[in-house]
């Protein structure tokens, strides 16, 4: 059998500085062109003390290269970590999700199928991560904010562990374009007092304005409930911020009047409070019929809401009640002695035909992004509606809400500005006629600032008490700022 030719391949195998380009041996380490006629050559080439020294050379050379390009990989994979770990924990957190979650359970099998990532433990985020994405997101809203004229919300709380909560939004007033407010900060009390108050917003706008000062000419408007502490804080605040306006919470006046017609109907009061809710047998019974609501204190104009239910289907709702027997519970025996009572329909007819405007005034003005305008015209319709009805009641609730509207001094100079707006002239305009125009979509309510207290609740709910103060303002806040 023939001896086959060896190639230039199989001649620098073992040579890995030798390198065959283009049917030429080129070795790297000395930089030149070896001839590949002959094995011979390669031989002698690589035997020379030269091409020795210079091979070791270029193996360290070949070393640091590897060492760089494997650093540089493994830098950016760090950062694809912490990008990854960052962008987890800003998603859990704006979607409620708890941390602890992230321990152990089908989200974890989920992350690491899915992911092909190293999943961080809860308190690798919490020490680590949390405080970045809310300094990520304090900054968009600073950045957000700018140099705008400038509206806040402000507002007072006790959490579930019996502290006092303060929590402040800001927004932006502009006649180009509405602004929902920003939760920016969120604070414990000590006590809650006009002059707590005022020192938490100023204190919370100097954060704010960390690097400058505070553009005091700039803030415009205040929107707070009436409670005396926050009246007394608003009087404070006009003497930091000359142009402030404070107005009071047109939404949650309104719903002070309904609270007053609550009051005048105490058989109807009764039947709401104690009406028992037998959820089965009412909707086997009438299954094309909505189950009884339930009023909640801190959704406005529920009461009325509830009344409005029983008017309408008050003898299906009897119907189902004297089907039970009388020693089934006491509160069967409450609620027949009240559908007893002969007054109740006549209350629930009156409630029904004359008060279903407060319902409809006050979720209109919960909208976002209302025209300030309109604002100011709803409440002005609602004071025409409550005026037209008849009889002692009607007085007095007309009474109730000439109160509230009096109360609030703010109400008055923004309804002079709704009145610049519509192109009609007032005399003695208490607010600079160049800084009207800021006012176009101006708020008259303090829904956003309720919201952030809605959030707050659900992230430090009977499981989660143990989050730190700053943590749980963090939380709360980067939580409020998907919304917008």
């Amino acid at each position: 059998m023939p001896k086959v030719k060896s190639t230039p391949d199989e001649w620098i195998k073992d040579f890995p500085e030798l390198k065959l380009e283009n049917n030429k041996i080129f070795c790297r380490a000395c930089v030149k062109t070896i001839q590949s006629d002959k094995k011979y050559n390669v031989t002698q080439h690589v035997r020379t003390t030269l091409h020795v020294e210079r091979k070791k050379m270029f193996e360290v050379s070949k070393i640091k290269q590897q060492t760089k390009h494997e650093s540089v990989a493994s830098t950016s994979t760090k950062d694809e970590q912490f990008q990854f770990n960052f962008d987890l924990c800003k998603m859990m957190i704006q979607s409620n999700i708890p941390l602890k979650k992230l321990e152990k359970g089908s989200l974890l099998e989920f992350l690491e199928k899915h992911c092909n990532r190293h999943i961080p433990v809860e308190s690798t985020l919490r020490k680590n991560y949390v405080g970045p994405v809310f300094q990520q997101v304090y900054n968009e809203i600073k950045h957000r904010i700018g140099d705008n004229y400038l509206w806040f919300a402000v507002d007072e709380t006790t959490d579930s562990c019996g502290r006092y909560v303060a929590s402040l939004i800001v927004g932006i007033l502009n006649e180009n374009f509405p602004s929902r407010g920003y939760a920016v900060s969120l604070k414990m009390l000590d006590k809650t007092n006009g002059n707590t108050i005022t020192r938490f917003v100023n204190d919370s706008f100097t954060s704010l304005f960390l690097s400058n000062a505070v553009p005091a000419n700039q803030i415009l408007l205040m929107i707070s409930d009436a409670a005396r502490y926050m009246l007394k804080a608003g009087n404070n605040l006009k003497i930091l911020y000359p142009n402030l306006i404070h107005s009071t919470c047109n939404a949650h006046g309104l719903n002070r009047v309904a609270e007053g017609i609550r009051l005048q109907f105490p058989t109807v009061n009764k039947l709401v409070a104690n009406a028992p809710l037998r959820v089965q047998h009412f909707t086997e019974k009438f299954p094309n019929i909505p189950l009884p609501p339930e009023p909640i204190i801190t959704r406005w104009g529920t009461w009325l809401q509830t009344t409005f239910y029983y008017d309408k289907y008050i003898k299906e709702f009897e119907e189902v009640v004297t089907e039970f027997s009388e020693d089934s519970s006491q509160s069967i025996k409450d609620c027949i002695n009240i559908l007893e009572n002969k007054d109740l329909r006549q209350d629930l007819a009156f409630l029904r035909s004359n008060y279903q405007f407060v319902c409809e005034v006050i979720e209109k003005l919960e909208k976002p992004n209302m025209l300030l305008v309109d604002a100011i015209n709803l409440v002005k319709e609602f004071k025409q509606q409550a005026n037209a009805v008849r009889g002692d009641i009607g007085t007095r609730v007309s009474q109730k809400l000439d109160e509230v509207l009096n109360k609030n001094a703010g109400f008055g100079v923004l309804s002079d500005v709704a009145r610049v707006l519509q192109d009609q002239k007032v005399e003695n305009l208490e607010l600079d006629s160049t800084l009207v125009a800021k006012f176009k979509f101006a708020p008259t309510t303090s829904v956003d600032v309720e919201r952030t207290f809605s959030n707050f609740k659900h992230i430090l709910n009977d499981r989660r008490k143990n989050f730190t103060v700053d943590n749980l303002e963090h939380s709360t806040i980067i939580n409020c700022f998907k919304e917008n």
